[in-house]
């Protein structure tokens, strides 16, 4: 019998469920406010413009409620998740996510329709306006 605390959902089995330490390590991150890096606008509407990226999740869109706001004049991006940027700091790493809007995503000139690890340095193109990815 192990001494670590386990969470199970309604229903599941005894001794099912997974380490509390797993899934508040996960909540915390999803959940951080951490700067990992920054978008910084090098061609369209805004250019000189940066936006922080957080640790964890990152809705990118022109809507006020999108966790990363890129609502500088470029209506070719779309409101609602045009793109996802995720930060996985168990593993170091940056992935990029097509949000399935008009325009699409492109990552140093190819198009994305999955999602790709992405690096400090690489170029991101939302509609009409692209960004680099710097660190912070």
């Amino acid at each position: 019998m192990s001494n670590e605390t386990k969470i199970t959902r309604r229903g599941e089995a005894s001794g099912s469920g997974e380490a509390l330490d797993d899934i508040s390590t996960q909540l915390i991150r999803d959940k951080s406010n951490q700067v990992i890096g920054k978008l910084t606008v090098v061609e369209g509407p805004g250019a000189g413009n940066s936006v922080n990226v957080y640790s964890g999740t990152n809705q990118i869109g022109r809507g006020n409620d999108m966790r990363i706001q890129v609502n500088f004049g470029d209506d070719t991006i779309s409101r609602q998740q045009h793109a996802v940027i995720t930060y996985d700091a168990k593993n170091l790493e940056v992935r990029i996510y097509d949000g399935g809007k008009p325009g699409g995503l492109w990552v140093n000139g190819n198009r994305i329709t999955a999602d790709q690890a992405v690096k400090f340095g690489d170029l991101i193109k939302l509609g009409e306006t692209t960004l680099k990815l710097e660190q912070a």
